[in-house]
């Protein structure tokens, strides 16, 4: 499981003290996380746990309050340490919520299933070669397949075929392989992600519990806020003040 509120202290830690060590094990743990397939590569936002020790195949369950802890981390470390990678995690998170699991009034749902059936197991999130490669072009795919292993052989024992996308290659290193201009990969893989992402919506979608808890709806409220703030993301304030004022607003039972 991601721990969050461990990263919080030692990052707060290092603010007091700073050291190299105490940096290294936020920042392996952030990057670590944020690559993996824990987290959603395509739409955003954090499954709940991993079943390896590489981050690699999650659970894939999403719980609004794991997201949220996990939004205000990488927030509050892109402000921290400027590294835009924890910021782009952070606009994930926020891309879940604002797509999946926000209400139009400000409340936030309190899931998001990682199944549709008895017989699936993570497959609207998952992709054999030859589903990926039907929906790209030659070029997205290389570059794609190379970011995201995506290969004959998968990670899910039920079907070894499947893909859980994680980040294997950095950008920067296939375009230092292919000897191409690192804007041009990022442009291609952008692409691929569209494509993909526009596929993936036309499965299957597992069931969001749409259940308002007022602890967890609490928590990603004050994350969206606070990381709205560091972000500059108007949506991301607006709904977790809207989110506050939903719960504030609430009739307290007798």
């Amino acid at each position: 499981f991601p721990h969050p509120t461990a990263v919080t202290f030692l990052m707060h830690r290092w603010c007091d003290t700073p050291d190299d060590l105490t940096r290294t094990v936020i920042q392996k743990t952030l990057t670590g996380m944020g690559r993996g397939g824990v987290c959603d590569q395509l739409g955003g936002g954090f499954h709940r746990y991993s079943v390896d020790a590489q981050w690699i195949v999650p659970h894939f369950e999403k719980m609004s309050y794991d997201n949220s802890e996990l939004l205000k981390a990488y927030a509050d470390a892109y402000a921290l340490f400027g590294v835009e990678e924890y910021a782009e995690v952070a606009r994930g998170i926020i891309r879940w919520v604002r797509e999946v699991a926000a209400d139009a009034d400000g409340g936030i749902a309190a899931s998001q299933d990682a199944d549709v059936g008895l017989d699936d197991d993570g497959n609207y999130f998952t992709w054999t070669r030859d589903e990926a490669a039907a929906e790209l072009s030659p070029d997205e795919m290389e570059i794609a397949a190379a970011h995201y292993d995506i290969g004959t052989a998968g990670e899910m024992h039920h079907d070894p075929g499947r893909n859980v996308l994680y980040v294997a290659e950095p950008v920067a290193a296939i375009a230092r392989r292919m000897q191409r201009d690192v804007a041009d990969v990022q442009r291609v893989l952008d692409s691929a992600k569209r494509k993909l992402l526009a596929a993936r919506a036309r499965r299957p979608v597992p069931f969001v519990d749409r259940t308002r808890y007022t602890n967890w709806g609490a928590m990603m409220g004050s994350a969206l806020l606070r990381a709205g703030a560091i972000l500059g993301d108007g949506w991301a304030r607006a709904h977790g003040l809207a989110t506050m004022n939903l719960l504030e607003d609430a009739p307290v039972a007798g």
